[in-house]
């Protein structure tokens, strides 16, 4: 039985409406919308996303997806650790401030108040900045206090097209604020940012339904983009790197790791959207290159990265999970700094720099790994934008000596889509979901 599908992909950089068709062969996606956004200051100079215009795409896009044919379901996912005030009536008190925002400059006193291992040993997540815990706790006091709800984006999507007002466990998992063990909202932790627990909606497991759109049944996914791509990328026996604005690097395994030595690591356990621990690392990824083509007129991409291709690499050591390349002023100056390289240097070397570092520092990764009882790992997977670049492809084999898989490259909107199917009944779970991705992997070199 074929079943088609809306899957909503808002990402940093880009919304994305896509039909997916899901039965017995692969997934076909067709993306019927993409404009691409970026958030802006107001007036006070504080970074904001443009939500009215962002649901407006939203909308438009859904109405291309419904012309071409009748849907069962939409879904929506979103990036993580954003999230927007609800007054009492559900509306949208503020336009939602984006987490490159520089407001959190002290989450440090945050963890130091809360305590570092304490920290881990509840939420399971590395601190950094965009952490949402550590945004509500810079939040300016009078909106928070008039808000009757704090809802995570890809709900606050859910919310504007349905007027349901819930959390999701993908995305309440990039808070910072749900315990990793209960699955709920930690109380210890609001209480330390002095969040009134109440704000929090109730958490609800993807492949809910809740509400619809003209008639359309709206499901939850795994809410948290990365989330999404991650239940369609990876794979038993490998570690995964969604490769995207972030790198993603990580596997999955059954329980989360709050070891010490996962501290230690700087890894974070993230929920699956079916369930289960993604213990991850997430780092600066495509952004690196991103920001410098903005800075340079936003050239065209495929002829930086041959021009990169045929420069020759540095030997340098560059982490970009560094803070520096989180938001710098200027990226490209950043990266030359970075490797020591003049100012003057050609845009071919810093872009070979900048993925040359990306692949430096998942191989790192992937080796710092804890693998506690779980399988070793026999290879990586790479799935998402990222994994069409065959310089970064190449620079990771040489780098870790694992075999390489890639795809899918539309890994989000994919993963999105089959919870999706799985509500509706089309799977019967994630393992039968999955089997229907063997035909679109290929595996590079």
């Amino acid at each position: 039985m074929s079943v088609t599908v809306v899957a909503v992909d808002f990402g940093a950089s880009s919304i994305r409406v896509c039909r997916v068709e899901l039965g017995d062969g692969a997934p076909h996606v067709d993306v019927v919308h993409r404009v691409t956004h970026a958030p802006r200051r107001d007036t006070r100079g504080v970074l904001r996303w443009e939500w009215d215009q962002l649901t407006t795409e939203l909308e438009h896009g859904l109405e291309r997806a419904l012309v071409d044919g009748p849907v069962a379901s939409i879904g929506i996912d979103t990036w993580g650790v954003d999230y927007g005030l609800l007054g009492t009536r559900g509306e949208l008190l503020e336009p939602p401030i984006s987490y490159r925002d520089d407001r959190t400059s002290s989450y440090r006193d945050v963890v130091e108040r809360i305590g570092a291992r304490r920290l881990f040993e509840i939420c399971g997540l590395q601190p950094l900045p965009i952490n949402t815990i550590f945004q509500l706790a810079a939040h300016d006091t009078q909106p928070l206090a008039r808000a009757a709800h704090v809802v995570m984006l890809p709900e606050l999507v859910v919310a504007h097209l349905t007027g349901e007002i819930v959390a999701e466990p993908t995305s309440a998992g990039t808070t910072g604020l749900l315990d990793v063990t209960t699955g709920d909202w930690s109380a210890e932790l609001c209480d330390a940012i002095a969040l009134d627990r109440t704000k929090l909606p109730d958490i609800l497991p993807a492949g809910t339904r809740v509400g619809t759109w003209r008639g359309v049944p709206v499901h939850l996914v795994g809410g948290h983009d990365t989330a999404s791509a991650v239940l369609a990328g990876a794979r038993s026996g490998e570690a995964f790197v969604s490769a995207g604005t972030w790198l993603l690097v990580g596997r999955e395994q059954a329980r989360p790791d709050t070891s010490v030595d996962a501290q230690a690591a700087g890894f974070s356990n993230e929920r699956g959207a079916l369930g289960g621990t993604r213990l991850l690392r997430n780092v600066a990824g495509w952004w690196l290159v991103e920001e410098c083509r903005r800075g340079w007129g936003d050239i065209e991409l495929d002829q930086l990265l041959a021009d990169a291709g045929a420069a020759p690499p540095l030997d340098v050591e560059i982490d970009v999970s560094d803070e520096r390349f989180l938001a710098p002023s200027d990226m490209a100056r950043e990266l030359c700094d970075a490797a020591g390289l003049a100012v003057t240097a050609s845009r071919a070397t810093i872009v070979r720099t900048a993925v040359d570092a990306m692949a430096v520092t998942t191989a790192n990764l992937v080796r710092a790994l804890p693998s506690g009882a779980e399988p070793d790992l026999d290879g990586i997977r790479v799935f998402g934008g990222g994994s069409r670049s065959s310089l970064y492809l190449d620079a990771l084999r040489r780098r870790t000596r694992l075999p390489v898989a890639v795809g899918p490259v539309e890994a989000t909107a994919i993963g999105n889509a089959l919870v999706q199917g799985i509500a509706l009944g089309t799977f019967a779970d994630a393992r039968e979901a999955r089997a229907t991705l063997t035909e679109q992997q290929e595996v590079a070199g």
